[in-house]
């Protein structure tokens, strides 16, 4: 008799240990919550590897990866933001603006009726929220095994949403959305799949198509101002060596 797998860290487990279950296809998986831990088991194994999480299986329902996809994105966004703890302030930020190309625009929660201002952390806050309130009602998702066409109709809208969010890290604080992004690949995932799929333009992304080039371009950039920064200092020590030099001989001199 086969041995069912369980796929669950038992109390106990040791960090090196944690989700080491034998590897199984997703047709190989059952349960209501098969496609979510088989996108979960992807990501671990290699999160940057962003076209072979979002290829769609054979044997999987479209919409069912949409939704799955979504639900696991939030998720991560909700650590996303943490991560900016500390910049995402509503002394920084008393609302939520992004200002691309010299055009900047202002937007309005709406966790309100009618929307309004709010500050930009509490807009994100609001719109993380929102999202999951929608991907776990069940009038619009009644079943993790199909999705029903209201359901598919709220797709866009929460793309559209969510890109603002990765936009804000973008322009406001690239260095915090570059450092993010090196290590988790959640907005090349959350690109890839909008796209793949027909949920998002590439206009309301918000991001530049070529984000990957310019973050390189950012780091060389970087670099090169470290090397001229090294330079300089090693410039102004030699310059404050004479100038200390200066100072003790006319102190000398006073004396």
């Amino acid at each position: 008799m086969t041995q069912k797998i369980v796929r669950r860290n038992r109390k106990g487990t040791k960090n090196k240990d944690l989700f080491k279950w034998p590897n199984e296809t997703l047709d190989e998986m059952d349960g209501a919550l098969r496609t979510q831990q088989h996108i979960q088991r992807m990501i671990q194994e290699d999160a940057s590897d962003v076209w072979k999480l979002v290829r769609l299986p054979k044997s999987q329902d479209k919409h069912v990866w949409i939704y799955e996809h979504l639900r696991q994105i939030v998720i991560e966004l909700n650590e996303f933001c943490v991560f900016h703890n500390g910049v995402w302030t509503v002394e920084n930020h008393p609302d939520m603006r992004l200002k691309i190309n010299g055009e900047e625009t202002a937007f309005f929660s709406s966790a309100f009726y009618p929307p309004k201002k709010v500050p930009a952390i509490d807009y994100i806050t609001q719109t993380i929220e929102q999202t999951q309130d929608t991907l776990n009602n069940s009038t619009l998702f009644p079943s993790r095994a199909f999705i029903p066409q209201k359901g598919q109709q709220e797709f866009q809208n929460i793309f559209r949403r969510l890109a603002r969010i990765f936009a804000f890290s973008f322009y406001e604080y690239p260095n915090y959305f570059k450092k993010y992004e090196e290590e988790h690949h959640l907005f090349k995932r959350f690109k890839t799949l909008g796209l793949e799929f027909d949920m998002i333009t590439q206009q309301n992304l918000l991001i530049p198509e070529n984000v990957g080039e310019l973050l390189q371009s950012e780091k060389t950039n970087s670099q090169e101002n470290n090397q001229n920064e090294n330079s300089n200092d090693s410039n102004d020590d030699e310059d404050s060596d004479s100038l200390l030099d200066d100072l003790i001989s006319d102190d000398e001199g006073e004396l």
